[in-house]
């Protein structure tokens, strides 16, 4: 580390020289914690302490990793060392674990552990015990390499265009081209290219809903959604109140959002608002590029983070000049954007494949949140309360777009912080739906696991129309029909998205909040991100002054104040 602004905690057990890079490294370890006698809570509590040191080395290992595959996805050693360690080393190490697990449980001196700090962590190892079955180590094994396969096609896509080759993330600037037609023709370049590969991404997700179905049968469950959504610790609500959340984009959202398209259409004076008039200017006025290299980039979102917080400003210019950010688009890099912890260190690393795009800012606004809950959180114990559940580790990241966004006008010039507030505005209506889009494919997916691609596809544009608005695909029926393939999550981390959705509600409320007392929202914030996932979901959305409503029962009232702010941004008429 060149800096001691966030040193590494010091060593409870493992020597300095420690490096879980093969099973066989490892193992001892793991046996150690296994033979080792618990005569006492003390002993108990330093047994969990010494096996959370050992989970965040390995943690770490995979991370770095992972990191390196997604940033060269046709580098063939960073490849096999991913997939090495993913089908190999932690498979071997989950029946372990379980073993670990078992004992914890069994250990009489377990009821008298602090239970403030606790509770939380044995609720989650008895969920782990219970849905643990040997049979799927392979199969998840299996499931990991496969998902890869989409990294590596969509990393390949590259295309020909304006003289240029050039990613399709490089070609995000072109979707705000006052040139109509140069908008439409990089937009078709685009979903042509993808087209290309879409029988093998097809193949690809037919594989992966066997495995997946297997998976959930071995562990005693008709479907691959009611299991998931167990395993991913979803404790506070249901499928069914998912699906009561689908009704209500349907009831509150859509209208809005609707609105807006009919106010776009009408500003950019077409007939029909088609897919490449979504992120122009309405005035029409020549593509933002906020920034055009990576020190710029960065310098920008620091700017916005430091008229919300200083301290958020310096925490990602010290992670930027510790080397922990992969932003720019090349080719042959893995699509999206994450942010994940050295938890060995105890410091973030992002990952982004970002244009020169405002979006590409709020990307890296985004995963800075997702950093700072990190930082915030960094000394609780053990590693799993380091982060907190999905559905509020997107509010730490969502949240500080919607405060970054009221300081637009300080860091752009005029007009395009207009244009960047009115898209911002936008974008928080837009998630709804396609978050209730992706949801409810997936649970139709996973319910009827013997679909085919031809019903698969009837589906997707069946729950697709429901949620798309006013948008005309007139001549693009296998395009859109293809649409779904775009989002890795399906293919890379299943039923990781009605997180979006629940964040966002909690995002509204926190921008809400913050318009009437900053300081308070911000203290606020910062409180519910240091608890990390310490406490429970509910608990940390109160800590933070928000409402916890995975229904979407609150929509109406969040989305009135979205569509108030769009309009006085507008100068319309309320």
């Amino acid at each position: 580390m060149k800096t001691s602004r966030h040193p590494a905690p010091a060593a409870r057990q493992l020597p300095a020289s420690f490096a879980p890079t093969s099973f066989a490294a490892i193992e001892p370890w793991l046996l150690e914690l296994e033979a080792r006698d618990l005569n006492s809570v003390g002993e108990l509590e330093a047994w969990l302490l010494d096996r959370s040191e050992l989970d965040s080395a390995i943690a770490e290992e995979a991370l770095q990793r992972m990191f390196a595959n997604s940033c060269h996805t046709d580098d063939q050693h960073a490849e096999a060392a991913h997939m090495e360690y993913q089908t190999k080393v932690l498979p071997a190490i989950k029946p372990l674990d379980d073993r670990l697990d078992k004992k914890y449980l069994a250990c009489p001196l377990r009821a008298q552990l602090d239970q403030q700090q606790w509770s939380v962590y044995d609720r989650d190892v008895e969920l782990g015990v219970q849905l643990f079955r040997e049979e799927n180590v392979a199969l998840e094994a299996e499931e990991e390499e496969v998902a890869n396969r989409y990294a590596q096609v969509i990393g390949a896509m590259t295309v020909d265009f304006d003289g240029e080759e050039r990613t399709l993330a490089a070609l995000g600037t072109y979707a705000e081209n006052p040139d109509r037609q140069v908008r439409e023709d990089a937009w078709k370049v685009a979903v042509a290219r993808r087209l290309v590969d879409k029988g093998e991404l097809d193949t690809v997700f037919d594989a992966l809903v066997i495995l997946r179905q297997k998976q959930a049968a071995n562990a005693g469950f008709d479907n691959y959604r009611d299991y998931m959504h167990l395993a991913k610790g979803r404790f506070d609500y249901t499928p069914a109140d998912c699906l009561a959340f689908h009704k209500n984009v349907e009831k509150f959202v859509m209208p809005v959002m609707k609105r807006m398209q009919e106010y776009r259409q009408a500003q950019l004076g077409v007939s029909a608002l088609r897919p490449w008039d979504l992120a122009v200017d309405l005035e029409q006025a020549a593509a933002f590029e906020p920034f055009h290299d990576v020190d710029s980039h960065v310098d920008v979102a620091a700017k916005l983070l430091a008229k919300v917080d200083p301290q958020f400003d310096e925490e990602l210019r010290w992670l930027y000049a510790e080397g922990l950010f992969d932003l720019s688009t090349r080719p042959h890099k893995a699509p999206g954007g994450y942010m994940d912890t050295l938890e060995r260190r105890r410091v973030p690393l992002i990952f982004a494949n970002s244009g020169t795009t405002h979006s590409d800012v709020e990307t890296l606004v985004h995963e800075g949140g997702h950093a700072l809950n990190a930082l915030l959180a960094r000394d609780l114990e053990p590693v799993a309360y380091r982060m907190p559940p999905l559905e509020f580790a997107e509010v730490a990241s969502m949240g500080l777009e919607a405060l970054a966004m009221e300081h637009l006008p300080a860091v752009y010039p005029a007009a395009d912080a207009r244009r960047a507030r009115v898209a911002s505005l936008e974008s928080m209506v837009t998630t709804f739906p396609w978050v209730a889009t992706i949801d409810a494919f997936q649970q139709w997916i996973y319910t009827d696991p013997a679909h085919d691609c031809q019903s698969r596809e009837a589906n997707w544009l069946k729950i697709q129309s429901r949620f798309s608005g006013n948008v005309d695909w007139t001549g693009f029926a296998a395009e859109r029909a293809a649409l779904w393939q775009r989002q890795l999550h399906l293919y890379q981390v299943p039923f990781y998205y009605i997180e979006y959705a629940l964040a966002q509600m909690g995002a509204l409320q926190l921008w809400i909040h913050y318009r009437q007392n900053p300081a308070a929202t911000v203290a606020a914030y910062k409180r519910a991100l240091a608890l990390g996932g310490s406490v429970k979901l509910p608990q940390l959305f109160e800590a933070a002054g928000l409402q916890f409503d995975p229904r979407g029962d609150g929509l109406q009232e969040w989305m009135a104040e979205v569509e108030s702010a769009w309009r006085a941004e507008l100068g319309l008429a309320s």
